[in-house]
């Protein structure tokens, strides 16, 4: 059981930077970041579907090329806050540092085309690190490829909010369950867990309490707790 960094610590103002993944390298060797196709095929490591909270326009991240992103006022006021190439600059420059990587691939109605343009760049951080290399997804296209995935290069990592909405039928594919930590709380959601008998990486972590409440409900089952906070207190024993 092991402390992963979400979004490299998300907190207030700080998120899926170069400069975050770099900084929770002081606190732990995993992460998990997002992932997203721009309109002229770059992939980018940002969570959002726009950039209103991050970026002050109102317009998509495949609506925009990388050039014009980069172009955009927010981003040339705040450099440090530009979205990361997943290739380029995570995989290149930092990938190798990492001993697990959750990569998540946002649910963008991506084509076969643009899915096989991440599987090249998974391929290419499979190249430049030693790293377990975790794909994960909530959109149910995106679990079909991620299942299709080599299973000697990438574990696969079943994405969502409430267990009780879990496709059974495809989950037999995967090597994780990755569940939301308000959810799994819940009693209802037990019985489920333990039908599905996966390993959890468990999402997102904001307090000891949860954690604590998660560890007393689920100890044999955890595997990691999915992180805001960089000093969560997970070692109970």
């Amino acid at each position: 059981m092991f402390l992963v960094a979400h979004r490299g610590f998300r907190a207030p103002g700080r998120e899926n930077r170069m400069i975050d993944f770099t900084d929770a390298l002081k606190t732990c060797k995993a992460v998990e970041f997002d992932i997203r196709l721009t309109k002229d095929k770059q992939i980018i490591i940002f969570h959002d579907h726009n950039f209103k909270r991050i970026g002050n326009l109102d317009k998509t991240v495949k609506s925009m090329t990388f050039s014009e992103i980069k172009q955009m006022k927010y981003f040339k006021k705040n450099p440090e806050k530009l979205p990361p190439l997943f290739v380029d600059d995570f995989v290149e420059k930092i990938s190798s540092k990492y001993d697990f990587i959750n990569v998540e691939i946002k649910p963008d109605r991506n084509t076969k085309e643009e899915f096989e343009i991440i599987k090249k760049g998974l391929e290419k951080l499979r190249s430049k690190t030693k790293a377990e290399i975790v794909v994960s997804s909530f959109g149910y296209e995106a679990l079909k490829f991620i299942s299709s995935l080599d299973e000697n290069k990438f574990k696969k990592g079943y994405l969502t909010e409430y267990v009780k909405k879990v496709d059974f039928k495809l989950i037999k594919k995967f090597d994780y369950l990755h569940p939301y930590v308000g959810n799994l709380k819940s009693k209802g959601s037990k019985e489920i867990v333990k039908k599905i008998n996966l390993p959890m990486n468990v999402w997102t972590f904001k307090n000891d309490k949860d954690a604590r409440i998660i560890w007393s409900m689920y100890e044999k089952r955890v595997n990691s707790f999915i992180s805001d906070k960089k000093d969560l207190m997970i070692k109970f024993a």
